[in-house]
């Protein structure tokens, strides 16, 4: 069951899993393909996909437009349908929404208005550029902290995603293990606790870090959750390495 903290009344709601019904979605992608629409659209994604990877079923709407490409740049699945306003959302998805996810302050966000609990999305300041690196960076943080995308924090990011790759590449070299349950139970149980991303992204340098642990069970957990975080840390098995 996931739990989210509707951003209207402050209080935690329990999403229905989407295995009977779809789960509906509407993202608000705020105008321009900039840091805060880079923001709406990874946390929305992330919900999907842990959706998803747990036997559910989600029909996504986006709402506002954005440069060709944005989405797909930072792995993001392309939406069911795509409209200009919430409630042509609402009235394409032919039932009830579910969710609403929404960057705070955003003008055209019809506020109370809209159905469904609504994920406020903080802040973003700063340059950028849409990519895996920047997902990374944005789910970091908490979703309703204001964040600063500076040159050192999207660094930080960019080395940690090369090293998880690398590190999942030389664990594909040995012999695949069962992934590290415990681990793997902490770290779904927090992403059902509101998408709180940056703890599994701490638990994932734990499991990392932890030596005694077989590399084929390293690897099994981080191809596993990267199901749920779509940073594709398989992505260089088998490559050319010095």
């Amino acid at each position: 069951m996931l739990r989210i903290e509707d951003g209207r009344t402050g209080g935690t709601v329990e999403l229905e899993p989407g295995r009977r019904a779809p789960l509906r979605v509407v993202a608000c992608v705020p105008r321009g393909s900039g840091a805060q629409a880079a923001r709406v659209i990874v946390t929305t994604d992330v919900l999907v996909r842990t959706v998803e990877a747990t036997g559910g079923q989600v029909l996504l709407a986006v709402v506002g437009a954005e440069d060709a490409g944005f989405s797909g740049a930072l792995g993001a699945a392309p939406a069911a349908i795509r409209v200009a306003t919430v409630s042509e959302a609402q009235e394409g998805l032919a039932g009830r929404v579910a969710v609403r996810v929404v960057a705070v302050g955003d003008t055209d966000d019809p506020g109370d208005e809209g159905e469904g609990v609504r994920m406020d999305v903080g802040p973003v300041s700063g340059g950028m550029s849409p990519g895996l690196d920047l997902r990374l960076a944005l789910m970091g943080r908490d979703r309703r902290v204001p964040l600063e995308l500076a040159p050192p924090a999207l660094g930080t990011a960019a080395a940690r995603l090369a090293r998880w790759r690398r590190d999942v590449a030389l664990w594909a070299e040995e012999p695949s293990r069962p992934m590290c349950a415990q681990h793997v139970e902490r770290m779904r149980a927090a992403l059902s606790r509101d998408l709180d991303t940056p703890a599994v992204l701490e638990a994932l340098d734990f499991v990392g870090a932890q030596t005694e642990l077989p590399p084929g069970s390293r690897f099994e957990t981080f191809a596993h959750m990267d199901r749920f975080l779509g940073l594709e840390l398989t992505r260089e098995i088998g490559g050319v390495r010095p």
